[in-house]
């Protein structure tokens, strides 16, 4: 492991620092962990990844976008330009969400799109096969905790149902909401995740639509999907895919009723239950890492041996 010691690429002195400094050292490191051709992957579209880039000088790079960094809460204001110029460099390009990749086709026509996936046994053992209840008592959301992500609207409609309303996860920015029922857990790790599911009724993803969240693919997705457990998300693009296997609450109060009505659904629907579980098998993380596996081999590779 060789951690990249690089200052913030924010400010111009921070840049220069990294550009004279910590990037050739963080090169001379790398050339000397392996004497074998370089393949460059990031996920950071900054002004230090491309100088990164051009001091490794690697046999090819990749570009594997996982956000709407342009949109992205107090983001540098050079972004979008050092994203076009990493898009336009890279010799494979990866995004994760049907947003970035409408967003970004008009750039680059060879775009692969590759969402995140699922340890499937993992999250699938607190599966149950009989739903003996359909009142809903209790919504779980896990994951990051922020004003720029959380619609706090909707939190405060669960609640006012008299929902208990469970938050998992860090959360940086102070809750804006108090509750008798509102109970906030700092992040568990994620073997012990499932078992802290197990007591919730309805997963949801209440998710602010904005122009930074439309780029967002939920990594918990298909985690929820394994657990069996009934799912209520906003009308996020690549949660609208599959609206026919989840609720989506498209208003706080839409939202609300939804969770209230969602065991229920899936009592009168039982294909949904089955149909996530396929979903959440066919996106296992083995699939997907032989999936990018071939990417790699294929797009890259293959491209660095002919040339």
């Amino acid at each position: 492991m060789l951690p990249p010691i690089v200052f913030p690429p924010t400010f111009k002195i921070f840049r220069e620092i990294n550009k004279l400094f910590f990037v050739p050292k963080l090169t001379r490191k790398i050339n000397e962990f392996s004497s074998k051709p370089i393949i460059l992957l990031t996920y950071l579209p900054t002004e230090t990844s491309l100088d990164l880039s051009k001091q490794l000088k690697p046999v090819k790079l990749v570009y594997d976008c996982v956000l709407n960094f342009e949109n992205f809460p107090g983001v540098v204001k050079d972004i979008k330009t050092t994203e076009n110029i990493l898009i336009k460099n890279a010799d494979c390009f990866i995004v994760d969400s049907i947003h970035l990749h409408k967003k970004h086709k008009v750039k680059r026509k060879d775009i692969i799109e590759i969402p995140a996936a699922v340890n499937f046994e993992h999250f699938n053992a607190l599966y149950e096969h009989e739903i003996s209840n359909n009142i809903v008592k209790k919504a779980t959301y896990f994951g990051g905790i922020d004003n720029y992500r959380m619609d706090w609207d909707i939190i405060r409609s669960l609640l006012s149902e008299n929902i208990v309303v469970e938050l998992i996860g860090p959360a940086p920015d102070k809750i804006p909401v108090s509750h008798p029922n509102l109970i906030h857990k700092k992040p568990i790790s994620h073997h012990l995740l499932p078992q802290t599911l197990k007591e919730s009724d309805v997963l949801i993803l209440p998710y602010k639509i904005t122009e930074f969240t439309k780029g967002t693919f939920p990594a918990k997705l298909f985690e929820c999907f394994a657990t069996g457990k009934p799912i209520v998300a906003t009308a996020l693009p690549d949660l609208e895919v599959y609206e026919e296997v989840i609720d989506i609450g498209r208003t706080p109060d839409s939202f609300a009723s939804k969770v209230k009505l969602a065991v229920k659904q899936d009592l009168d629907f039982p294909d949904r239950r089955l149909a996530r579980l396929e979903i959440a098998k066919e996106n296992s993380w083995e699939n997907r890492c032989n999936y990018f596996k071939d990417v790699l081999e294929n797009k890259v590779v293959i491209m660095s041996k002919a040339h």
